[in-house]
C-alpha cells in the first residue's frame, strides 16, 4: 500500500462516512489508485455505491472479525486505502483491529464542546491497538461542520493545540452538500475541501 489511512471515532454521526467516501472520490480525481474499506456492520458506504450503481473506485466490504489481517490482500502497491470504521464505543475489536495496521488514523470532530470532549475517549482505543504495532500510528484531527462566520472553528483548533492534539490543517465546512450527500454522486463543487484534505494526507506521509 502507498499510504492507508483510517477514519474513527467512538461516536457514532461524526461524518466518517460523508468524509471517508468524498476523500476517497478526491483522490481517484487526482489521479490515485484508491479503495475503499467499509468495516462497519451496518455498510452504510457499500449501500452508498450501490445506490448511484458503483463508485469510480474499488470498494469492499470487510467483516468485523479481525479486518486488519485482511486489508493489504485488497491493495496494490501504489494504493490509497481508505478505511471507514464503525463507532468505537460499541465496536471496539473492530477499530483496533484497523488501527493495528493504518499509517494515519483521522477523528473527525466537529467545533463543539461534546464532540471535543468525545474525542478524548479514543486515547483508550489507540493505546490498546498499539500494544501490537512497532511504532505509533500517526494519529490527527480533522474538524468538520466548521461554520465559516462562526468564532467556535479558532477558538476549538486552538484549545486542541493547546491540549496536545495534531489538527489537520485541512477543515471540512458545514455545508447543506455533505448532509444531503448520501446516496447520491458527489458534486464536483464538494470536493475541493477533500482535495485539500488528501494533498495534506499524502504529504504528512511524504508519499505526495
Amino acid at each position: 500500500m502507498k499510504l492507508s489511512i483510517a477514519l474513527a471515532n467512538t461516536k457514532p454521526g461524526t461524518s466518517k462516512t460523508t468524509s471517508s467516501v468524498m476523500l476517497a472520490y478526491a483522490l481517484h480525481g487526482a489521479g490515485h489508485d484508491v479503495l475503499l474499506a467499509d468495516t462497519d456492520p451496518a455498510a452504510s458506504a457499500l449501500e452508498w455505491s450501490d445506490a448511484i450503481g458503483g463508485f469510480p473506485f474499488d470498494v469492499i466490504g470487510l467483516s468485523a472479525q479481525n479486518p486488519g489481517t485482511k486489508l493489504s490482500a485488497y491493495a496494490g502497491s501504489d494504493t490509497v486505502v481508505i478505511v471507514d470504521t464503525p463507532q468505537a464505543e460499541d465496536h471496539g475489536r473492530t477499530v483496533r483491529s484497523i488501527l493495528r495496521v493504518v499509517d494515519e488514523l483521522v477523528i473527525p470532530v466537529a467545533p463543539s464542546t461534546i464532540e471535543v470532549e468525545r474525542t478524548s475517549a479514543m486515547a483508550e482505543v489507540i493505546g490498546e491497538a498499539e500494544e501490537n504495532r512497532e511504532r505509533p500510528v500517526r494519529t490527527s484531527l480533522l474538524l468538520t461542520r466548521v461554520v465559516a462566520s462562526a468564532r467556535s472553528g479558532p477558538e476549538v483548533r486552538e484549545a486542541l493545540h493547546g491540549a496536545g492534539y495534531d489538527v489537520l490543517t485541512s477543515e471540512i465546512p458545514r455545508w447543506e452538500t455533505y448532509s444531503m450527500a448520501y446516496g447520491a454522486a458527489p458534486e464536483k463543487s464538494a470536493l475541493p475541501p477533500f482535495e485539500k484534505l488528501g494533498n495534506e494526507l499524502l504529504e504528512r506521509a511524504g508519499a505526495a
